[in-house]
């Protein structure tokens, strides 16, 4: 799966995250597809940079409002410095898939994300989301397929 990429390139490059999504659910046991990469990073200035240089890497770009009159549909832009200390959550797609970068923690704003990240659990250099929190994320949500992977997890 190519996102797996983006996860090994944000690494490369030493930004703080832990993968949190369907990612993490399948690295908790319960193989499923998923359509991105969803990961919660540590906004500092240092990694704003090192972020930079990783999603500039995988070519990011993310949908602008200004629309190309040639077409009517919206522009698209490579990520920026100025983009990324401006923007909580980046909904972006790359050369290797889909990735949402959160700055906070989904569902939960209150909580630190350096505590999410302190807590994780390392595979093969990357972090994901422990179980309990993947769990209080799941229901901090409330969709359906989050709840049906919070089921599953708990039936093995």
């Amino acid at each position: 799966m190519p996102e797996t990429d983006i996860f090994l390139v944000l690494w490369r490059h030493g930004v703080p995250f832990t993968i949190i999504g369907g990612h993490a659910v399948n690295f908790h046991g319960y193989v499923r597809a998923t359509e991105d990469a969803d990961l919660v990073w540590l906004r500092t200035p240092d990694s704003e940079v090192r972020l930079l240089a990783a999603l500039t890497e995988l070519g990011a770009r993310y949908y602008g409002t200004e629309k190309d009159p040639a077409t009517g549909l919206e522009k698209d832009y490579a990520v920026s410095l100025p983009y990324i200390q401006s923007m909580q959550l980046m909904m972006l797609w790359t050369r290797d898939g889909f990735v949402d970068l959160f700055a906070y923690v989904p569902g939960l704003p209150d909580v630190p994300v350096q505590q999410l990240i302190d807590t994780s659990v390392e595979n093969n250099g990357l972090r994901y989301v422990t179980r309990d929190w993947l769990f209080k994320l799941k229901r901090a949500s409330g969709r359906t397929k989050d709840l049906l992977d919070i089921e599953q997890l708990s039936g093995d």
